[in-house]
């Protein structure tokens, strides 16, 4: 009698432990940080990982980083959820704003200081390409339909200087700032979009971007990345997500990675003015926020 009262307090403790240990994981709280493939999004994840560690270190949650192989891929993943926030440009967070109601938390500061950076249309030195103009009948090459600097604002320019995208150049899209560049230099199109100091971000990929470059043309200043958190997300974790942001722009080897990876020198409050001039410019391109897939 006794071996069989042991034999179940033996076996309601196991079922105690183990139903414990399921709670607690089942509880572990796990954040999305999602990431536009501004660059190579095979490497993006192991490079941003000291990123993750250092916001897991602050939030007390584990952050994981997480990049789609598209702009709208994050765009999606914050409606839906499953990607918790994202550091995304201005154009990708207008539409993930309009489509489900996402909430901007920062803007990134450039490496001028300033909330905001330039895209530019560029070419190569023996081009012979020098205005806007010069592009009809030519191959360019942007990033993404979602990528404000890679496609938004390159694209409004040549519209603005009289030319039609669709019959006047031959437009393709490459799926990454690098990528675009490799085309440009490997002599597979005239020109591409994109944002203002590429050939120093890839000077380690492409040394001779530095010599080879040419601006052709640059827009007007575009609001930074923007930290967007899904609606979903718990508004007092979202405070907390922005103010362990503004106490990494003092974590030195961390905003070092920023700016290395993206640019980004620091945060500032979001100013929703300025992502008018964003949707003017989308506007230019017919382009409608809540039909973009």
């Amino acid at each position: 009698m006794r071996k069989t009262i042991l034999l179940f307090m033996s076996i309601f403790l196991i079922l105690g432990l183990t139903s414990c240990a399921n709670k607690e994981k089942k509880e572990e709280k796990v954040l999305k940080m999602g990431f536009v493939p501004l660059n190579n999004s095979e490497t993006l994840i192991e490079d941003v990982k000291p990123i993750s560690e250092a916001l897991s270190k602050k939030l007390g949650i584990k952050v994981e980083a997480f990049t789609a192989s598209n702009y709208v891929g994050v765009v999606e993943g914050i409606g839906s959820g499953s990607v918790d926030f994202g550091f995304m440009p201005p154009f990708a967070y207008l539409l993930a704003k309009e489509q489900s109601n996402a909430n901007p938390i920062l803007t990134a500061k450039g490496k001028t200081g300033m909330p905001g950076y330039y895209s530019y249309l560029y070419t190569t030195k023996n081009s012979g390409i020098k205005f806007v103009l010069d592009l009809k009948g030519k191959k360019v090459a942007f990033v993404d339909p979602s990528s404000t600097s890679g496609y938004i604002y390159p694209g409004a320019m040549i519209i603005e200087s009289g030319l039609n995208l669709e019959k006047d150049v031959t437009t393709i899209f490459s799926g990454g700032h690098d990528k675009s560049l490799q085309l440009l230099l490997n002599g597979d199109v005239d020109a591409i979009g994109s944002y203002d100091g590429i050939a120093k971000r890839y000077e380690k990929d492409f040394p001779s971007a530095k010599d080879e470059l040419v601006e052709i043309k640059e827009s007007d200043l575009i609001p930074g990345i923007t930290i967007v958190s899904s609606s979903s997300m718990d508004k007092e974790l979202t405070e907390k997500l922005k103010q362990a942001l503004k106490e990494i722009e003092s974590d030195k080897e961390t905003m070092e990675l920023f700016k290395k990876l993206f640019n980004i020198t620091g945060f500032s409050e979001v100013d929703e003015n300025s992502y008018k001039k964003v949707e003017d410019t989308a506007k230019i391109m017919n382009v409608d926020l809540k039909k973009v897939k």
